[in-house]
């Protein structure tokens, strides 16, 4: 005689019910957290925009909204404003799109439109467009940790009270990444490509890959709290792992070394410099900055002498209150930053 099995069906059915139930409770519960939390996140960042900060600099996200259910959660907006009182500065741009996953709301990324349109006192203004803008931010309980920024077909003008005419500059592409370590900030940046046209300079600057290396001391908090004092550098110490320029043409230029800036932004330091292809620097160096051309002609002479007449130089700038030294002789004078 066989068992009959017909309640176990029946077990299995409410088995199922209760977990389809449970499972509807905690999809209800997580949107519900979803749609608040985005809700306080668009009205305390629009708050924090609205009033300027400790640096006096506000902001503004024109059409805000929270966007990225189920799974991210980031700010959008059609356009951006920036004001820093402090300064003199205001600024525009385009479209603000952001996004951090869920599981890991300390990690965000960042896109940004052009076009950008940048106002400085006295009289100074930039416009800038590119074709893409990207940047991501780590934060951790001890504020910002980390953060890079990338752009590509970057291009734009400048224009200043001292000149009738405008600047021009473009990049086809470039990076930074800025990240604390231990109680320092470390800063790498790069740029393909870079294209300058000074007004009033009848040779156009030839095309630098340029890239940068450094460790400034002590400046951690900086990047925790995401602000900036007034002055930056200023009071800093730190090192120059390594700066490159490459003009193409084997025209390349190396320097490293410790530097320090004074409270009212004169820079002292050690720096080695090299130069490959002195006579070539000396030559491009005359047709951009004519009225320095007797300057540069004493410093490349030096240069080579210093290298035992090789057209392929490396000696050591000295920079002291501004400054710079070529072995004992001067050789120029660094403005404050």
């Amino acid at each position: 005689m066989h068992e009959t099995n017909g309640p176990v069906p029946r077990k299995q059915s409410r088995k199922l019910l209760w977990l389809a139930l449970a499972i509807l409770i905690v999809l209800a519960g997580y949107s519900a957290v979803w749609f608040v939390l985005a809700g306080q996140m668009k009205s305390r960042l629009a708050a924090v925009l609205a009033q300027p900060n400790t640096a006096g600099v506000a902001g503004q996200c024109t059409d805000m909204d929270v966007r990225g259910f189920p799974f991210r959660i980031g700010v959008f907006c059609n356009q951006v404003k920036v004001d820093d009182t402090r300064h003199g500065i205001s600024a525009s741009f385009g479209a603000l799109r952001s996004a951090a996953q869920v599981y890991a709301p300390g990690h965000s990324v960042l896109e940004l439109d052009g076009p950008a349109e940048i106002r400085m006192t006295p009289g100074t203004s930039i416009s800038a467009n590119w074709t893409q803008m990207q940047a991501s931010a780590v934060v951790n309980t001890g504020g910002l940790n980390r953060t890079s920024l990338a752009y590509k077909a970057l291009a734009g003008t400048v224009v200043t009270p001292i000149s009738p005419d405008s600047g021009t500059f473009s990049a086809e592409q470039g990076e930074m990444h800025v990240r604390s370590n231990g109680d320092d900030v470390d800063i790498a940046m790069s740029v393909n490509q870079l294209r300058l046209k000074v007004p009033e300079v009848d040779s156009p600057v030839p095309p630098v890959n340029a890239s940068a290396d450094l460790t400034i001391l002590g400046r951690a908090p900086w990047l925790a709290s995401a602000t900036l004092p007034a002055d930056p550098l200023y009071g800093t110490s730190g090192t120059v792992r390594a700066i490159q320029i490459d003009l193409g043409g084997g025209l390349i230029a190396n320097a490293s070394g410790p530097f320090s800036v004074s409270d009212v932004g004169v820079v002292s330091g050690e720096f080695k410099l090299s130069l490959n292809n002195v006579d070539a620097w000396r030559t491009q160096l005359t047709a951009v900055a004519p009225d320095q051309a007797s300057i540069i002609k004493t410093a490349t002479k030096l240069m080579k002498a210093l290298s035992n007449g090789s057209n392929d130089a490396s000696v050591t700038i000295d920079v002291r209150d501004g400054t710079a030294f070529l072995g004992f002789i001067p050789i120029g004078k660094l403005p404050p930053l």
